[in-house]
């Protein structure tokens, strides 16, 4: 048999999510645990005979096959369960990854895990709940959301509430059991806590904290942290119980500006960014006082707590006029008094914004335009001169001045996705739509530029707390399936910045991975290509490597530190100047390819092929890796070779391999190197073909032979020019002797 279980101490939210996939196939059974709220608890003491709710004693024997679990990703373990791996969670909280991955699995981020199992009620028209049903699973979506006031409710919470609504559900019965009165513990309880309640003031945020020990205290105290929040209407409210098994924390706002469901969940908990709880564990036995431990508790949390508050207005006026280039600067201001007289607002973003505040220096940046950007540039170019360079259809115009000094304008823009890697489609828009399609929250802060708002930081996303905690986060659930190339990037910044990487994002890679496959290989390549721009490329391969990313570019990619050593020792190793001499080298493609060269050759030929075909890479790429991998396998065997075999094996090869192979191979092979390229690929015998018809030998395959066999010797033995012709009569004397043999 399948059963649905939910969280212990289950509230509305919990039972109406149970019952909603009970009504989606009544061949699951639906069980509810023993610890209920109270308000729960009253509904279903009154109503338990129109309920379909079973509990572990009055399950049916048999055995189970299969467990869905609503509303929580955790559940009290029970002898029935034990060896069962057949598991379904369905869910509103972020994964946890406490159950391994399938497709089954649903997290969604409604405001009521209720709401989107009764989304599916609602594609089948040949359901009718009833009135005890629908009102039950509208007490779910109306608890979690606050009756529809929370910041997190979704319009998902609001259409399926009212469709519920047109079920019949109840709202007069609804209100009996929502609004319950306290019970007389928790009466104690808010007693106790508003005599423990202290005000502080963190980063402009009124935040109230309260303890209480409720250890003998049998009773839930959530509806205690509403009526308190109600009451004191502070910014954010934070009560620390002491129960039987720890420290319990729970958490209410009345602004996004803190996120709660954040902080608990960096602390082993969970829920939304204005409610949320977790607990802190005690072993009470082994810890003195219960009230220094209720302080303790505080003050840990007080100490995170600043990580997930907004932060305030602040002005960056001064780090943009250290820390930006003078000639640049003064194009700035030009564009932002322009912008001023044309009531556009202008804004730095991204990466420029991130080097500033980790004082990094500053040289190249966009200028992003809340408006028409092309608008902006013909009124510069009209008042200033210079050249102007638009391209509407992207919405750009690029300004470069009578000194020659240019800045980009872009538009600010919004991007939509037709299919998971396509390319977006771009429509113009303001700047918060901009700053919401980036990549990463680190990536999505802005100084505005234009008049007295010169040099606001604007982070809408969390970028600066992200930014002081070294993490390299997401802006949604879904980013690596719009863009898979951000996998490569998040990649490129951790390493770049040496952040990490942020836990919910990491999940987002493990599970989006996939999205790589349908990537073109021009995409992947030039993602690819820009890990050697960085100061380590090496540890960006192995990184790729590690996390799985490589694997889905081919099966084979692998990673070994021999070859990190190789790298390393490419990049740092000084170019010896003969190779200034060889034409046709192309030093700008080894400089930004070489790396990757490296890594790759060290895989089979097999494996080259498939990835120069999958990766679309151009041909003398292709060629160059082959290359360098037969150096890395034969060379090193070689050097002890006749110099003429040596040379005509690398004078096989195209010249880039050599000089990469060159920067990083041992010792006694870069001396074979430099020996062939300033003196043996030079040797030329000065006997010509002509020389040799005129001696009487035939053009032909023989002569040929008889050229290459007379470079060797030249290479090999120094022939002079007058031992030549001796040579050659010599060797025709071996070769008329071996035909007559024959």
């Amino acid at each position: 048999m399948n059963i649905i279980l939910t969280h212990e101490q289950a509230d509305f939210d919990a039972a109406g999510s149970v019952l909603a996939a009970w009504l989606l196939d009544p061949s699951r059974i639906p069980i509810l645990p023993k610890r209920r709220n109270r308000n729960l608890a009253a509904f279903l003491d009154d109503y338990k005979t129109r309920l379909p709710f079973f509990t572990w004693k009055t399950l049916p024997k048999g055995s189970i096959d299969r467990i869905y679990i609503t509303d929580t990703q955790t559940v009290e373990e029970h002898s029935r369960m034990s060896g069962i791996k057949d598991i379904i969670v369905w869910d509103h909280h972020p994964q946890r990854h406490l159950f391994p991955d399938r497709a089954e699995n649903i997290y969604e981020t409604t405001g009521a895990c209720t709401t989107f199992l009764v989304e599916q009620l609602m594609d089948r028209p040949d359901l009718h709940p009833g009135r005890i049903y629908t009102t039950l699973m509208l007490m779910g979506i109306y608890e979690d959301t606050g009756s529809l006031s929370y910041g997190s409710t979704t319009p998902r919470d609001i259409r399926a509430a009212a469709w519920l609504v047109e079920k019949g559900a109840d709202l007069d019965l609804m209100r009996r059991y929502i609004l319950q009165p306290m019970t007389d513990h928790q009466q104690q309880g808010f007693d106790i806590l508003m005599q423990s309640m202290e005000i502080c003031e963190i980063m402009d945020e009124k935040i109230v904290t309260a303890a209480a020990d409720i250890r003998e205290i049998s009773d839930e105290f959530s509806a205690v942290a509403h009526q308190m929040r109600d009451m004191l209407n502070p910014d954010g409210l934070i009560l620390l119980l002491a129960v039987k098994t720890g420290i319990r924390i729970i958490c209410r706002a009345t602004t996004d500006d803190i996120d709660f469901g954040a902080m608990m969940r960096s602390m082993n908990g969970g829920g939304h960014i204005r409610a949320a709880s977790g607990m802190i564990p005690v072993d009470y036995m082994e810890t003195g006082n219960i009230n220094d431990i209720l302080e303790d508790a505080r003050e840990s949390v007080l100490h995170v707590l600043p990580n997930f508050i907004r932060p305030p207005w602040m002005n960056l006026k001064e780090k943009l006029e250290a820390q930006i280039p003078e000639k640049q600067l003064k194009l700035i201001n030009l564009i932002a008094e322009t912008a001023e007289r044309l009531d556009t607002p202008l804004y730095i973003v991204g990466g420029v914004v991130r080097d500033l505040l980790q004082d990094q220096p500053v040289m190249d940046f966009d200028i992003v335009v809340e408006g028409d950007a092309t608008r902006l540039g013909k009124e510069l170019a009209a008042i200033h001169g210079g050249k102007l360079t638009l391209h509407p259809q992207f919405f750009t115009a690029k300004w470069e001045t009578k000194e020659g000094v240019s800045l980009d304008l872009i538009s600010a823009r919004s991007e939509t996705y037709s299919a998971p890697a396509a390319l977006p489609t771009v429509a113009m828009s303001g700047i918060e739509p901009d700053l919401h399609r980036r990549d990463f929250t680190i990536n999505t802060l802005a100084i505005r530029l234009d008049g007295e708002h010169y040099g606001e930081l604007l982070d809408l996303c969390g970028g600066l707390s992200d930014l002081k905690n070294e993490l390299i986060r997401t802006l949604h659930d879904h980013s690596f399936t719009d863009d898979p190339t951000r996998l490569f990037r998040a990649v490129r910044f951790e390493q770049r910045l040496n952040f990490d990487l942020e836990s919910d994002t990491l999940r987002q890679m493990n599970d989006q991975m996939d999205g790589i496959n349908l990537l073109t290989g021009q995409r992947i390549w030039h993602e690819l290509r820009l890990y050697c721009d960085e100061d380590a490329p090496e540890r960006n391969f192995s990184r790729i490597v590690r996390l799985g990313i490589a694997e889905k570019i081919n099966r084979a990619l692998s990673w070994n530190e021999n070859t990190g050593t190789d790298c390393v020792r490419f990049r740092k190793t000084t170019p010896e100047k003969y190779w200034n001499y060889q034409s046709g080298l192309d030093f700008e493609l080894v400089e930004t390819e070489g790396p990757l060269w490296i890594w790759l050759s060290c895989h089979s030929a097999e494996i080259i092929a498939e990835l120069g075909k999958r990766l679309l890479m151009p041909k003398k790429t292709q060629h160059c890796i082959k290359s360098l991998a037969l150096l890395r396998k034969y060379f090193s065997g070689m050097i002890r070779q006749a110099p003429s075999e040596i040379t005509f094996f690398l004078e096989s090869l195209p010249v880039e391999p050599l000089y990469c192979y060159a920067l990083f191979c041992p010792e006694a092979e870069k001396r074979t190197l430099k020996q062939y390229i300033t003196g043996w690929h030079q040797i030329r015998p000065k006997t010509t073909g002509a020389d040799l018809i005129e001696m009487g030998i035939k053009p032909g395959p023989q002569m040929k032979k008889l050229l290459t066999s007379l470079r060797a010797a030249c290479i090999d033995t120094g022939l002079e020019e007058e031992e030549e012709t001796e040579w050659i009569q010599s060797w025709q004397t071996v070769i008329s002797s071996r035909e007559s043999e024959d």
